[in-house]
């Protein structure tokens, strides 16, 4: 927070059980200069951390890009975030020490680089990303008939099948907005589209 004179940073801590009332000494807001710590790929080692299970938790659910519990998180950032445990804690780290320190690497650490999926991969190779069964099985959840046996015995209700309907049509448009094509016919496979 910004001081009366808008020179500095305070903070005002209050215990509920004390009638004290601290004020920290203000901290200056000059610019410093940013150290920049070399890095290489070549130089790695590893660190051993020991956590309470917490802390793991909520690492592993952000790596994973999953809300913790009890915690609501801003989707967007939460997708900003690198997608192993490793790169959580880099990524908080290295972030901590330009704020308190001003030190920087001078490259980006291994395990901040985005990461290609598999399903990327396969993408950029156009490789298959279905297999026959696997796309006949998904036009197959387009279709209300797919769902009968489930809505007639109870284990779904009608609303359900057509959410799991829309679900696969929009599945299935996203592999054709990639360009990946799913014949009707079920003897064809699924191919790239030229």
């Amino acid at each position: 927070m910004l001081d009366e004179d808008g020179s500095g940073l305070y903070t005002d801590v209050v215990f509920k059980s004390s009638p004290f009332k601290m004020t920290a000494t203000p901290i200056t807001t000059e610019e410093k200069d940013t150290t920049k710590l070399p890095i290489s790929t070549d130089d790695k080692t590893t660190i051993l951390l020991n956590v309470e299970g917490a802390v793991k938790e909520l690492i592993n659910n952000l790596s994973k890009k999953q809300q913790p519990k009890g915690i609501d998180i801003d989707e967007e950032k939460l997708s900003t975030l690198p997608s192993s445990m490793t790169g959580v804690v880099v990524h908080y780290l290295v972030r901590g020490l330009k704020e308190d320190f001003n030190i920087e690497f001078a490259e980006q650490p291994v395990s901040l680089k985005p990461r290609m999926t598999n399903t990327d991969k396969k993408v950029a190779g156009k490789k298959r990303l279905l297999t026959k069964d696997q796309k006949n099985e998904l036009l197959a959840k387009m279709q209300l008939s797919y769902y009968e046996s489930d809505i007639a015995s109870g284990k779904m209700t009608i609303d359900d099948a057509m959410t799991s309907i829309k679900s696969a049509f929009d599945k299935k448009k996203e592999y054709e907005d990639m360009g990946y094509m799913l014949p009707a016919k079920k003897t064809e496979s699924p191919f790239w589209k030229e």
